[in-house]
């Protein structure tokens, strides 16, 4: 995948060669540059596909493009919500310089 990325000139060159690097080094890659080698491999494949002269992949680009997937999406906004539902604490006003200074 990142040697025909590489290849063709897509993407980022120094994060394709970071990629194919840690692939021989059997290193694990990033969940952020899996997403961004099926992002651009998708972009790859529509493009071969409109070469070709397919009208699906006309279609397939209409699609939203995005790094993350739904269900991350849909984690993340779940998150948010939870975070929603603690317990509130008011945060206590605090009082001007003189006020503190003639309080003591």
């Amino acid at each position: 995948m990142a040697t025909d990325l590489l290849n063709t000139g897509m993407g980022d060159e120094g994060r394709l060669k970071f990629i194919l690097s840690c692939i021989d080094k059997n290193k694990p890659l990033y969940k952020t540059d899996i997403r961004f080698l099926e992002s651009m491999t998708d972009q790859l494949e529509q493009k071969i596909e409109r070469l070709k002269g397919n009208t699906d992949a006309k279609q397939k680009e209409k699609d939203s493009r995005t790094l993350i997937s739904n269900k991350e999406l849909d984690e993340i906004i779940d998150g948010k919500n939870a975070k929603s539902t603690e317990m509130y604490t008011p945060v206590r006003k605090k009082s001007s310089f003189l006020a503190r200074l003639f309080s003591r």
